[in-house]
């Protein structure tokens, strides 16, 4: 029995000038990550990640106002350097599944995130009230800023 999935997924994707590998190392090495992770004006703090499927990512995301925002994640794949997956949420609550596809293209690599929400409801809440598309777009436009300053 299959189902369709399209009316709970968000998908944002962005190709960049950079290599598949750098762009894994950035999107999972901690040490870089931290770096550019979020939208725009945002931070982490008490990071932990243990990368292994199985393992638990968490940190605080901290908004421009000071709003804190617990997050952990749980790894679920990890194939390195084409695909992440990732149930999403606070800790309490998994707000949606992410997967992240990075396919090398002939300018360097596109990026696709995908998340898959409960529902078309807690989708459409996180687009309407958090701006989650916008969000997603300076989340990756950061990606490629702190790549082609740091690593390339």
């Amino acid at each position: 029995m299959t189902t369709d999935e399209t009316d709970r997924e968000l998908i944002i994707e962005r190709e960049v000038p950079f290599a598949r590998e750098l762009v894994w190392k950035a999107m999972t090495e901690a040490e870089h990550q931290n770096h550019w992770w979020g939208p725009d004006g945002f931070r982490n703090e008490n990071v932990t990640m243990d990368f292994r499927v199985g393992g638990k990512w968490t940190f605080d995301m901290i908004a421009p106002d000071g709003t804190v925002y617990p997050s952990q994640s749980l790894f679920k794949e990890i194939t390195p350097p084409t695909r992440l997956i990732y149930d999403h949420g606070d800790g309490q609550r998994v707000w949606f599944e992410q997967s992240i596809t990075l396919m090398a293209t002939a300018k360097g690599t596109l990026i696709t995130l995908r998340q898959l929400h409960p529902s078309k409801a807690e989708r459409d809440a996180l687009v309407e009230k958090v701006g989650a598309i916008e969000g997603g777009k300076q989340h990756l436009a950061k990606l490629e800023a702190y790549i082609k300053a740091h690593l390339s």
